[in-house]
């Protein structure tokens, strides 16, 4: 048996007792919660649930607060090349996830030189165009403005000639419109490499399962 139990008033959370085969690793917590204000120290066993086709976590000893003659229950870890191989692919997966939200996210970022439409607002609603200016601008007055990021979108390639504060002549879009980063989407989005992103997720997953 993977997981001698002994029967206590914490034993395991769960309808499967014999894990046997199954246990990736045990974990001790040195900071589980008892009670709302009591801490003490936990053994808890990960396995791979069949049922869930993922990992689990069992509680398996607290070594607080127990009964006179209490002992812990041993934990071995077992688990098979067949469950670890099923548990690898588990976290691969987990970490492609993660990778293509991450990557998601980034390919809508909105920045200069992108492509984006302003899809809400009062101002310049429908307008697409290239970003060309990207700052940091106060909305809202007084105590109540904070920092947003805000855009001139270019809604022609026509340029002219701008002295500026400093006393140098800049080439600016003559054609803009202003609007708050938030009321716009990206619409230039690169394609996503996935084979790269599983690649890379497969490499991440490095920890090893302790024989």
């Amino acid at each position: 048996m993977a997981i001698a139990w002994k029967e206590n008033q914490h034993g395991f959370e769960g309808t499967q007792t014999d894990w046997s085969g199954y246990v990736l690793e045990k974990i001790v917590d040195h900071s589980y919660r008892i009670m709302s204000d009591i801490w003490g120290t936990a053994d808890w066993a990960l396995v791979w649930d069949e049922k869930s086709n993922g990992p689990k976590r069992l509680l398996v000893n607290v070594y607080d607060m127990n009964p006179s003659g209490w002992s812990p229950s041993e934990i071995v870890v077992d688990a098979t090349e067949e469950v670890k191989a099923k548990y690898r692919d588990f976290q691969v997966k987990r970490e492609y996830e993660r990778l293509l939200g991450s990557a998601e996210i980034a390919a809508r970022q909105i920045e200069k030189g992108c492509i984006a439409k302003v899809v809400k607002g009062k101002n310049g609603k429908g307008t697409v165009g290239k970003v060309v200016v990207m700052m940091d601008a106060s909305y809202g007055m007084g105590y109540r403005a904070s920092v947003e990021k805000k855009l001139a979108i270019a809604t022609s390639d026509v340029k002219v000639k701008k002295a500026l504060r400093s006393g140098k002549v800049a080439e600016v879009y003559q054609d803009v419109v202003w609007v708050w980063a938030r009321n716009v989407e990206r619409v230039d989005i690169a394609e996503i490499n996935q084979h790269m992103l599983w690649l890379e997720a497969e490499k991440r997953v490095v920890r090893p399962i302790a024989a």
